[in-house]
């Protein structure tokens, strides 16, 4: 399938690596303006700018000031948002605690970083968004539906954002904004070098001994490749989804 988003612009946050990167990539190869918000710049990101339309702008979209320059910055300079990727994410700082253990300040910090993040930069891109429509992808966790005990701050707050997201394509429907959300399972990141077997045998049997179904991670490009479609008219009837992209590990229905 030819995806098109000639004339639209997209603005992906947390855009300097891994799935967020492979995001800005997928969108500048289907035609998109996009803006990069980013808190660092990546040398990956920098040079992919260079030969695509990638504005990037150095901002901490997690704060409401961040988040409302990144969209400032975006109308100002394509006068219109189309697009918006909320990919801004962390896992808990100390791993395999108990809950008893979590202090509020880790589940803050959680809070922060994957919730507010979306409903910040979402309060700020609506304005633009509901003048022509448009379409915004949460990216969330299977374990919102799959919690992992040895990161519950991080399982309970992906699910606040997956619930958030079916509030927000309610109500703005009638705008014509969508709000839809990719669940990735694990994907093969820089956080799991060093954890994920080189070797192609011994990575299949990492990836089956943690119930994923086809013996693979997935790949930043298959998250992004999901995101696009999602973005784009081929989804036009499709808000209040959650898709799942895990290789089979989320074994149950809803």
């Amino acid at each position: 399938m030819f995806i098109s988003l000639e004339g639209k612009v997209a603005v992906v946050t947390g855009a300097s690596r891994g799935i967020g990167l492979a995001i800005v990539q997928e969108l500048t190869k289907s035609g998109a303006h996009v803006v990069a918000a980013t808190r660092r710049v990546s040398g990956e990101l920098e040079e992919w700018s260079k030969t695509h339309s990638v504005l990037i702008v150095e901002a901490d979209a997690v704060t409401e000031e961040g988040a409302r320059i990144v969209m400032k910055e975006t109308a100002g300079r394509f006068g219109q948002i189309d697009i918006l990727v909320n990919n801004i994410g962390a896992t808990d700082p100390r791993q395999s605690v108990g809950f008893q253990e979590i202090t509020d300040a880790e589940w803050m910090q959680m809070v922060e970083i994957n919730l507010m993040s979306v409903i910040r930069s979402t309060r700020a891109a609506l304005p633009y968004m509901i003048k022509q429509g448009g379409a915004i992808v949460n990216i969330a966790s299977m374990i919102a539906r799959m919690p992992k005990q040895s990161i519950m701050a991080n399982s309970a707050v992906k699910a606040a954002v997956t619930n958030l997201s079916k509030s927000l394509a309610e109500e703005f429907a009638p705008q014509g904004v969508r709000v839809n959300t990719v669940a990735p399972g694990p994907t093969r990141t820089a956080m799991w070098e060093g954890v994920l077997p080189q070797d192609p045998e011994e990575a299949k049997r990492f990836a089956l001994n943690r119930g994923i179904s086809l013996g693979r991670f997935a790949e930043p490009h298959e998250v992004a490749e999901l995101t696009v479609f999602l973005a784009s008219d081929h989804a036009a009837m499709i808000t209040g989804a959650d898709y799942i992209i895990d290789g089979g590990l989320v074994k149950t229905i809803h």
